[in-house]
């Protein structure tokens, strides 16, 4: 009871951080809740007025568009609708990060971790990456709160023994699972990755057990069944935007257009030259990226026949990154490396206000290798051990990576994964501890044993 009460007071504390930190960011940074960098903020004005799913300025020249994921322009639309932005954006932001360290916490209850979940909890609340993303109108923060309660659903699944007395409980929760996959899926289309590699992962993994054990009728029912609910799950969270889309553009688009551009983005002839052949550190400047872009719209605009719609230009850039790969495959090469190196990046390239002097820098640094190190290793006992309540978290991490090894990256791609990244961390670093003790233990004794000889 003392113990309890004491880990709910530590809890208590760790929020109260992860509050305080968000409330100051959003206070010290609070103009940039009015920058639109992705035309979110666009599209939740034209949906709170009525003008549908656009980012037109021009309320006579509305043109629906399916180039952003619509879970979080939805979501803030709700709040322009009230007249609450863009502060309320700001408290939005902030209640999500301390439910996702809360979140944290819970999964690392889940899988019996104790004391080391709070660990958890404390890096989610102090991480870099959302506490600077708190005071934008981005996806970042929403997204790592899905994760969380994603996780959280998961390895609670996963934990339930299936006997006659709970075969009840399994429908609801792998519905409710997969409809928060679903809307994670509207939030960040990475997660459709994450699902086809948990979908193969499982069924292959059911294969080979009944392949192995010739188990009966009922193993398929045991098997099957939690999928099939979870399938339902993500198909009722993603069916408005799939016929919207179907109705709009007559075209099956399940997540966004917008991964044509963004492939194109990291693989083309100038970004090889001005970032990837250059020496570690390069970033690739603003002036270079908007002659880069002028003379894309100018190619463009030149086919024949003409690209009308969304989904033609998406075609095309898919068409032409295809192109630049196989013109320059060395370069592709270096590139997925230099993206790993990016999306894996100890600190950011690019100068912000939260990294404003070389001393915190190197402080986020010396945080991250830390965190990255107990990660890499408890991931490696995870896969070793084969524990399965924490194959998620490593699909979870791999589907994202693999993703951005093509796809433009930086490091704040790598935020939704920041609750999986902090739970394998203190789990390696715990199991670290416990291998330091034990050693130390087994030395002392022989240290006496060859004294009293």
């Amino acid at each position: 009871m003392i113990q309890t009460s004491r880990s709910h007071l530590i809890l208590l504390l760790i929020l109260i951080l992860a509050g305080g930190l968000r409330i100051a960011l959003v206070y010290l940074q609070s103009d940039q809740l009015q920058q639109d960098r992705d035309a979110y903020l666009a599209i939740a004005g034209n949906l709170a007025v009525g003008h549908g799913y656009s980012s037109t300025p021009d309320p006579n020249e509305i043109q629906p568009t399916a180039f952003r994921p619509p879970l979080y322009p939805a979501l803030i639309s709700i709040l322009y609708f009230l007249n609450a932005a863009p502060l309320g954006i700001g408290v939005i932001q902030i209640i999500l990060g301390i439910l996702t360290v809360w979140l944290t916490w819970q999964t690392g209850k889940r899988l019996q971790m104790q004391w080391a979940a709070l660990g958890a909890a404390a890096i989610v609340a102090t991480d870099p990456i959302l506490l600077q993303y708190t005071a934008y109108p981005m996806t970042e923060v929403l997204a790592a709160f899905l994760t969380s309660l994603l996780l959280y659903l998961l390895v609670t699944s996963l934990s339930i023994k299936i006997v006659s007395g709970e075969k009840q409980v399994i429908p609801p929760l792998f519905f409710r699972t997969g409809f928060v996959w679903g809307l994670a899926i509207l939030c960040r289309p990475t997660y459709l990755a994450f699902f086809g590699i948990w979908l193969v992962v499982r069924f292959t993994g059911s294969l080979i057990y009944k392949l192995h054990n010739r188990k009966s009728e009922s193993m398929k029912e045991r098997k099957g069944s939690p999928v099939m609910y979870l399938a339902a799950g993500i198909m009722l969270a993603v069916s408005p935007w799939f016929i919207r889309n179907l109705v709009v553009f007559h075209a099956p688009i399940l997540s966004t257009t917008h991964g044509g551009y963004t492939l194109l983005l990291g693989n083309n002839p100038v970004f090889y030259e001005d970032v990837v052949q250059k020496p570690w550190g390069a970033v690739w400047s603003g002036e270079s990226l908007s002659v880069w872009q002028k003379k894309l719209e100018d190619q463009i605009s030149l086919q024949v026949p003409p690209l009308k719609t969304e989904q033609e230009r998406d075609r095309w850039m898919y068409q032409r990154a295809k192109y630049n790969i196989a013109e320059q495959p060395e370069l592709f090469v270096s590139a997925c490396i230099l993206r790993f190196k990016r999306f894996w990046n100890l600190s950011p390239l690019t100068s912000s206000a939260l990294l404003s002097t070389p001393l915190v820098d190197w402080g986020v640094a010396g945080y991250y290798l830390v965190i990255l190190f107990g990660c890499f290793y408890g991931t490696l006992l995870v896969v070793w051990n084969r524990e399965q309540k924490w194959e998620p978290f490593i699909w979870l991490i791999l589907s994202f990576t693999v993703v951005h090894l093509f796809y433009w990256t930086n490091m704040r791609m790598r935020a939704p994964l920041v609750p999986a990244i902090a739970l394998l961390s203190v789990y390696g670093w715990s199991q670290l501890g416990r291998f330091f003790k034990f050693s130390s233990t087994v030395n002392h004794d022989a240290s006496n044993q060859r004294n009293i000889l």
